[in-house]
This record gives structure tokens, C-alpha cells and sequence, in this order.
């Protein structure tokens, strides 16, 4: 399942796309990158997109307990725990 998530991730990345359909990579012209931002936790929308069981996952690996609920239920404890 996760080989097949894999698949539909790079099949839908714009990166992908463009050089599919033969158009030329841009470049850069010697612009300097830009700098990386502080990254936020998730919030509780972000995690919905989620299924519940890889909210489940990332629930057990954060240590949330009484895991045993719905899926925006986990969606939202994840989002306070972070």
C-alpha cells in the first residue's frame, strides 16, 4: 500500500510533470535559495488529510494516550501534543 502511495505522490509532483511533458527545467539564474523556515507543528486540518491508521501511528510514536478514539479525535490530539 505504501509503494502504491509512493507512486500516486510522484505521479501527481509538479516536478514530474513538467519533465513528462517536455518542457525545460528552469533555473535558478544564480539566485541565492531561499532560507528554510522554522517548520510548525501540524495543525489539526493538515492532520485530517491523514488516515486514521497513520494518525494512529504517528499517535504512538508521540506517546498520546487513550489512542483509542475517532479519527478527528486523534487528528486533534496529535495537534495539541505538538
Amino acid at each position: 500500500m505504501e509503494t502504491l502511495r509512493a507512486s500516486v505522490e510522484r505521479a501527481r509532483s509538479p516536478k514530474d510533470t513538467a519533465e513528462k511533458a517536455g518542457t525545460p527545467k528552469k533555473t535558478g539564474g544564480g539566485k541565492k535559495p531561499a532560507a528554510k523556515k522554522h517548520t510548525r507543528a501540524p495543525d489539526a486540518d493538515s492532520l485530517r488529510s491523514l488516515t486514521k491508521a497513520k494518525l494512529y501511528e504517528k499517535a504512538t510514536k508521540a506517546g498520546v494516550k487513550g489512542r483509542s478514539m475517532t479519527h478527528d479525535q486523534l487528528a486533534d490530539a496529535l495537534a495539541k501534543d505538538s
